[in-house]
């Protein structure tokens, strides 16, 4: 069985070159869901550049100059998704989304690449009466906060992935928009509509649009601000 995937197919989320080499770089299975990541691989080599070919790439990561969040990886395959921070050489950028909607990197200050925005995804009430958070890179939380609700941002700091603020999914409240026609903008929410049955729940933004609330994710509120600065995004 081939475990690879030919460059014209890797999805259009991931921005590289598709007809230099025949095969592309594919994701293990990790944090983020394969059609919504990129490999280290990748960031090396296609996006920052730093090296030419897949060796170069691979020896980058076993000197452990990489970290994602904090951590050092070494993996050449490791999956990247939205709101992870790559340090690489003491240079921090973090995966956010372009007007295509394409996996892009911004430029981070070495301050703002110490907190990691979560959007929450699901949650259970664990043994002992605590809240069980599944967030949208795949992780579990933890917590004796009953206020956080399905669609809320957890703003927290990395490593120690410690909750530091919530933003609430609700009027008043600015998101940034991670899919549809309007990926990669943010507005001001005006209204939640809760649909009936299946049908997905709208968000309506004081600027005249509106998507369905899995393309939400929250970044500001009257606590906590967290800016997306186009100028910093790496061509």
């Amino acid at each position: 069985m081939i475990n690879r995937t030919k460059r014209l197919m890797v999805s259009r989320q991931v921005k590289i070159p598709r007809k230099i080499f025949f095969w592309g770089p594919t994701p293990n299975p990790g944090m983020h869901p394969k059609d919504q990541s990129v490999t280290l691989l990748s960031i090396i080599r296609d996006y920052l550049g730093l090296s030419d070919k897949e060796r170069e790439a691979a020896r980058i990561l076993a000197n452990g100059l990489v970290k994602v969040d904090g951590k050092v990886v070494r993996q050449k395959k490791f999956a990247v998704g939205f709101m992870d921070v790559v340090e690489i050489n003491n240079e921090f950028f973090r995966v956010i989304y372009n007007d295509q909607g394409a996996l892009v990197l911004m430029k981070e200050d070495k301050e703002r690449s110490g907190i990691k925005l979560l959007k929450v995804k699901t949650k259970v009430v664990a043994p002992g009466n605590r809240i069980q958070i599944g967030t949208h890179d795949g992780r579990t939380i933890m917590t004796d906060d009953k206020s956080i609700k399905v669609g809320d941002v957890l703003v927290v700091s990395i490593p120690d992935i410690q909750i530091k603020e919530i933003i609430k999914m609700q009027p008043g409240n600015k998101a940034y928009l991670t899919a549809g026609s309007h990926v990669n903008q943010i507005g001001t929410i005006s209204k939640i509509e809760v649909k009936e049955g299946s049908s997905a729940n709208l968000v309506h933004f004081q600027e005249g649009f509106s998507t369905i609330k899995d393309h939400v994710f929250m970044v500001s509120s009257s606590k906590f601000s967290f800016a997306i600065n186009p100028e910093e995004v790496i061509p």
